[in-house]
């Protein structure tokens, strides 16, 4: 997976926990390498884009550092679009059902 580089804010958002409100903790760089081990839902981090980027799904990352919001990643890099006149993100990231729920909610 990569961190989008797509739309403003370009990068993606590490999260304490897999919320949109959740404490920040960290960031990749647009089209970043993003490595993951499992996902789960729980609220979309931006719910007002259109689909799939309204998704709820969060991605939990490899190293144990925290959350990525589905919106904040892509299956493939992507190009910076700066004047937004493709509606087109990028390859979305698919969400096996083979990980899904994999690892367990933190609480909240």
């Amino acid at each position: 997976m990569f961190a989008q580089n797509r739309y403003d804010p370009v990068g993606a958002a590490i999260r304490a926990v897999p919320l949109p409100g959740g404490q920040k903790v960290g960031g990749f760089s647009p089209n970043e390498l993003v490595t993951v081990d499992g996902w789960t839902e729980t609220q979309p981090a931006y719910p007002r884009n259109r689909a799939p980027w309204n998704s709820d799904i969060w991605f939990h990352l490899a190293d144990g550092k925290g959350w990525v919001s589905f919106a904040g990643l892509r299956q493939a890099p992507t190009a910076k679009d700066d004047n937004n006149h493709s509606l087109e993100g990028g390859p979305p990231v698919p969400a096996t059902e083979s990980c899904r729920g994999v690892l367990r909610m933190p609480a909240l």
